[in-house]
């Protein structure tokens, strides 16, 4: 069925975008097939996107620079809070449809310098401060958690949690886990976390060097 609306079309081109990606890569992936298998003209197609750099923009800002939207209830404690997020992100980056996406864009950085400098705009577009590190800089603010930098703690609890996991799938290097083993996997990274972001009762700073 024919979309109809801008929403439809925009959604259609970018899925066909992916799936076309993915099977040919990006150097051999056209305008032309995309407006193709879309079913649209390839005028059409340049009303939404001016160019292939700009629908691959577009495409991985959807798909794998997605904002983390934490709404905590407040009568929640630090450990639950911060559980939703690491579950909310497990979810989010676990798809294996992003997994795919994600190999693609892998193989393809190796190969073109233009999508690395696409890569490294995008980080800076979907901002340098996620939704994580702002709550986790928020809690330190609080006197809850104590590390050294916001930014390093989200990745050094991505690594404990999330990273694992994904990095097995993405390399194909594992059996995928089942949910039940999923979830003791994340609570013991989230409780290694934890521990280790205690305050101390001394006051005292963690160790810079």
């Amino acid at each position: 069925m024919q979309p109809h609306d801008d929403t439809d079309r925009r959604k259609t081109i970018l899925q066909v975008a992916c799936l076309l990606l993915q099977k040919q890569g990006y150097h051999h992936t056209t305008m032309d097939h995309i407006a193709h298998h879309a079913g649209m003209s390839k005028k059409t197609l340049y009303l939404f996107f001016p160019s292939k750099r700009n629908l691959l923009e577009q495409l991985l800002l959807a798909e794998l620079f997605i904002p983390l939207t934490p709404t905590p209830i407040p009568e929640t404690g630090l450990e639950e809070q911060l559980r939703s997020l690491v579950f909310q992100m497990t979810e989010i980056l676990l798809c294996e449809k992003r997994l795919s996406l994600m190999r693609t864009i892998i193989g393809e950085t190796n190969r073109s310098p233009s999508i690395q400098q696409l890569m490294t705009e995008l980080f800076h577009i979907s901002g340098n401060k996620t939704k994580i590190q702002d709550w986790l800089d928020k809690q330190k603010r609080a006197g809850k958690l104590q590390f050294h930098d916001a930014a390093d703690a989200a990745d050094h609890l991505f690594g404990l949690t999330v990273g694992g996991p994904m990095l097995s799938l993405l390399a194909h290097c594992g059996p995928a886990r089942d949910q039940q083993s999923l979830h003791c996997y994340l609570n013991e990274g989230l409780r290694i976390f934890l521990h280790g972001c205690a305050p101390s009762s001394s006051g005292q700073q963690p160790v810079t060097r």
